[in-house]
């Protein structure tokens, strides 16, 4: 028997849950400006947060995803992008769309039922709220192909849930990304559950990073709870990209 291959998935984190460095810190946590900015923003979107949660409650809004405790995600996935790139976000994504430049009274208009609110006067290319689970990454794939077909060096950003790792978008979406080494970057966002189902009901795969493997993609995890990390481990990712590496994929715990 000859041994092919093996493979290491590593988890990121440089700061602990009660705010503790634990590993050595990146050169970002320096800037001074880019702390306060994803500080500023994850206040921002837990308040939003609050807000329409009460709002919902109160039947002023329809049915509404909360984004409690994935702040960081967001904040730090869409601080690293370009004006440029494009996002195509799932329906958790209030934090990292408030970063691109999506006003509150748009995201309101939203989950109030006017789909006014996905014509966003910030980022025009930007794609609207996905509700159906996975089914935003085949988009994801076709927006990466037609970036790699104008010679642009921009990235498709795709946000999702752990949920919609097992659908099968998202693995026809990663296969055609790996061959085609499309500019994309799929980010999945582990709360552990999908709506009601946990992810030991739906998957037997220790990581989630681990399915980028199958499709010849680099997939690595991070600590969701630490925007240093997940704003770090999202430059480096996008900076490969760009550099024309392929893919990549960060599951953000």
């Amino acid at each position: 028997m000859t041994h092919i291959a093996r493979f290491d998935i590593f988890c990121r984190q440089y700061i602990g849950p009660e705010g503790d460095v634990v590993a050595d810190l990146p050169k970002v946590a320096n800037d001074t400006e880019l702390l306060t900015t994803l500080y500023r923003q994850m206040v921002l979107t837990r308040t939003f947060d609050q807000k329409a949660i009460a709002l919902q409650r109160t039947g002023r809004l329809g049915t509404y995803a909360s984004v409690l405790g994935q702040e960081a995600i967001g904040t730090g996935v869409a601080s690293a992008m370009c004006e440029d790139d494009i996002l195509l976000p799932s329906f958790r994504e209030h934090g990292a769309q408030l970063q691109r430049g999506v006003t509150i009274r748009e995201l309101l208009l939203y989950w109030g039922g006017d789909e006014r609110g996905s014509d966003f006067s910030g980022p025009r290319h930007d794609f609207p709220v996905c509700i159906p689970v996975g089914s935003h990454f085949p988009h994801a794939a076709g927006a990466a192909l037609a970036m790699k077909l104008r010679g642009s060096n921009n990235v498709a950003v795709v946000i999702a849930g752990d949920g919609a790792t097992s659908k099968g978008e998202f693995y026809e979406a990663l296969n055609i990304a790996g061959v085609w080494q499309l500019p994309l970057l799929v980010v999945i966002a582990n709360n552990q559950w999908a709506i009601s189902v946990s992810r030991k009901q739906q998957t037997r795969a220790r990581t989630l990073a681990q399915k980028a493997i199958a499709a010849g993609i680099p997939g690595e995890q991070v600590d969701g709870n630490d925007a240093v990390a997940v704003y770090t481990a999202t430059i480096e990712a996008l900076e490969a990209i760009r550099a024309g590496q392929g893919p990549r994929l960060i599951e953000a715990m």
